[in-house]
Parts: C-alpha cells; sequence; structure tokens
C-alpha cells in the first residue's frame, strides 16, 4: 500500500521551502519601522503644533519664537551633536520665512562667516544650531546658482561638521 502524500518527506520539503519564500516576500513589503532620533521627534512636535493650541500663532510683534524654542529645546536635549543637526534640519525644511526674515538671515550668516564667530563659539550648541537653521533656511528659499544658496550650503556644511566633530575649523570660500 503507498504512502498518502502527506507522509512522504518530499511534500513536507516543499511545504518548508514554499513557507519561507512567502515570509521573505511579506517581509518585503512591509513599511520598515525606523526610528527617528528623540531631538528630531521633538522638532516635529514643536515644529508642527496642533492648530487650536496656542503655539500654532507666533507671539505678536515675534514671529520666530516658535523656531528658536524649538531650537533651544534640541540644544539642551542629551542627544549627540549629529543628532541635534539633523533635528535643526528637519525643522529648518519645513519652516517658511517672511521675506523680511530670509533676508535677514541671509545677512546674518554672511555677516557670522565674515566676523569669523561661526566657528569660535562651537561649544555653544544653540549659537552652533541656530546658524545651522538659518543656513538651511537660506539654501532652501534660493534656486540653484544663486550665489547666497551656494554660499549657505558652504557655510552649512562647514558648521554642521566642526559642530559634530568630523572635522576641526576651516574657513570656506
Amino acid at each position: 500500500m503507498k504512502k498518502p502524500f502527506y507522509k512522504r518527506w518530499l511534500f513536507w520539503v516543499v511545504v518548508v521551502v514554499l513557507g519561507s519564500i512567502i515570509g521573505q516576500i511579506a517581509a518585503r513589503n512591509e513599511p520598515a519601522d525606523e526610528a527617528a532620533p528623540a531631538a528630531t521627534q521633538e522638532v516635529q512636535a514643536t515644529a508642527a503644533p496642533a492648530a487650536d493650541s496656542p503655539a500654532a500663532e507666533p507671539a505678536a510683534g515675534n514671529p520666530s519664537v516658535s523656531w528658536e524654542s524649538a531650537i533651544e529645546q534640541i540644544a539642551q536635549s542629551d542627544t549627540e551633536s549629529a543628532q541635534k543637526a539633523d533635528a535643526v534640519e528637519v525643522l529648518a525644511k519645513a519652516y517658511s520665512p517672511s521675506s523680511e526674515e530670509l533676508t535677514d538671515f541671509e545677512s546674518q550668516v554672511v555677516e557670522e562667516y565674515n566676523a569669523g564667530n561661526y566657528l569660535a563659539h562651537i561649544e555653544d550648541a544653540g549659537y552652533m544650531l541656530t546658524n545651522l537653521f538659518k543656513a538651511v533656511v537660506v539654501e532652501g528659499k534660493h534656486t540653484d546658482g544663486e550665489p547666497i544658496k551656494d554660499f549657505a550650503s558652504a557655510f552649512y556644511q562647514n558648521t554642521k561638521n566642526t559642530f559634530i566633530g568630523a572635522e576641526t575649523a576651516a574657513v570656506i570660500l
């Protein structure tokens, strides 16, 4: 008498192989669960307050309160410098400055470079993160080929690399 198909070893080998293949395919189709750094999560909560919360509207006469307080929170967090810089970049990319504020940021970035201050205060996280924020905002609001965009990009890279310790203080341009 013949054995039933489910009692043969070849049947079980095929079942295991097919189960493995189906499991691999299912795992690839699931979205990856990437953990954001703690500082980035704080920024996102600060950068996008609820529409009915008082933080959603800037304080009268000081439209920049929300980004400044967010940078202060990031600077005081216990995360590493690289995570702080990344969190500020997220905040800056989501920020929409007024035209007057953008002009102020442009002149402040250039002034900090010309005075040489931007690399003199590496230990002051709030100062360095503020410079990074302004540079990213300026860079993001201009089109390719504009000198201020290229300058802001170089300023940002040099400041960030120095702040996170990837390189020592160096002069750009």
